[in-house]
């Protein structure tokens, strides 16, 4: 899990790591004094017993690890040694068995850095798909900060997917006419068939956000778009004969309004808290509604409401995979308390602190994606600075 506050802190940590060049000179040079060791060891041993070969085992160190230069440099130095030896010792050893071996010795020479060019090739390529995909990922989830017209949202997001940034968990926040709304989300499932229920209602919302105008009809909106992928989803799924997995995402819908409230439509989520000066609370929602793609079993369950935002308080959103955070002795993480206690620090020190006391809390990776953001609204330019 990511520390600080940097932005790549602060926008998740980024598990995606490019082919580098893990040798280097060091590991170069090394290779070689260790040849030249075995190459003195061997005279001082004298013709009893021969173990010069046994420097091939740095040129295939070099193939595995260094560029195809240094390889070079390790095999020629391989090379240079067996037939110093073989050469000094060549009546020893008998001129066809000498001949053999140095030949021998030339063609694993050359299939080592055919091997070390195949990876280096291999390398560059995933190196390319690597940056196209983190390209990719990094537009489907913004980091962190967002910005707003009236507001600013600090947070962190984590995948439990390694070698991932994104994973079933959404978020956005975003300036419209009618006030900043901000979505949280978390799909039911794992796989690339929730990655796609998550960017359906992700896209979804970065539309009607702008034209609908209440807080409801975007839920609405999100709803039908859900509905639609999940029944394409199912026919694809039968057409291939296959069994198509009906997805469905908790989520909170927040609209900071001009009058100094903020308005929530819930969506079957993990309820906010509300961080007044000093103080922490979790919101008590009075109508709880059901999760995205479940609205058929209770059209009417959703509704919107509204709380106080007072200049200085702020509203902390999260998924379940922060407040299910489990320790060795299977207790959950007391989220509640921890913001309660901490409540008084800046947004981007209270994320530094909250990321880290999770990763102390639970001693391992996450197992489940996790997503916390903190709105902190701009009420005039002093409360802003």
């Amino acid at each position: 899990m990511t520390r600080g506050t940097s932005d790549a802190a602060r926008g998740g940590r980024s598990r995606l790591r490019r082919p580098s060049d893990t040798g280097g000179w060091a590991l170069t040079t090394g290779l070689v004094v260790a040849i030249l060791v075995v190459l003195l060891v061997d005279l001082a041993t004298g013709p009893v017993f021969r173990i010069i070969q046994v420097s091939v085992i740095a040129a295939v160190i070099a193939a595995m690890y260094c560029t195809v230069r240094q390889t070079v440099i390790v095999t020629v130095a391989f090379f240079a040694a067996t037939a110093a030896m073989y050469i000094y010792s060549w009546k020893e050893a008998g001129f066809l068995t000498s001949y053999a071996v140095l030949a021998g010795n030339v063609a694993i020479g050359a299939a080592l850095l055919r091997l070390c060019a195949l990876r280096r090739q291999r390398d560059h390529l995933l190196a390319q798909a690597l940056s196209a995909s983190e390209t990719v990922q990094r537009f489907l989830i913004r980091p962190f900060p967002l910005h707003t017209d009236d507001a600013t949202v600090d947070g962190f997001y984590d995948s439990s997917t390694r070698e991932a940034l994104v994973g079933g968990d959404i978020y956005e926040a975003l300036s419209t006419r009618h006030g900043t709304r901000v979505l949280i989300g978390d799909v039911r499932g794992k796989g690339l068939s929730a990655l796609q229920a998550g960017m359906t209602v992700l896209t979804s919302f970065r539309e009607c956000a702008y034209h609908e105008p209440s807080l409801l009809g975007v839920a609405d909106r999100l709803e039908q778009a859900l509905l639609r992928h999940n029944q394409r989803t199912e026919r694809d799924a039968e057409e291939g004969g296959e069994h198509g997995g009906r997805r469905f995402v908790t989520a909170l819908l927040l609209q900071l309004d001009s009058g100094g409230n903020a308005l929530i439509v819930h969506c079957g989520h993990v309820p906010p808290f509300l961080l007044t000066l000093g103080s922490a609370a979790e919101v008590q929602l009075t109508t709880p509604g059901l999760p995205l793609g479940l609205d058929e079993l209770a059209p009417d369950s959703r509704s919107e409401q509204k709380i106080p935002l007072a200049p200085g308080d702020r509203l902390a959103l999260c998924t379940d995979g922060v407040t299910e955070t489990r320790n060795a002795d299977g207790a959950d993480y007391p989220l509640a308390a921890r913001l309660r206690s901490w409540a008084v620090l800046p947004s981007p020190q209270l994320i530094e602190r909250l990321q880290q006391d999770l990763m102390d809390f639970a001693g391992h990776e996450p197992r489940d994606d996790m997503a916390f953001l903190l709105v902190r609204r701009h009420f005039s330019d002093r409360d802003d600075a």
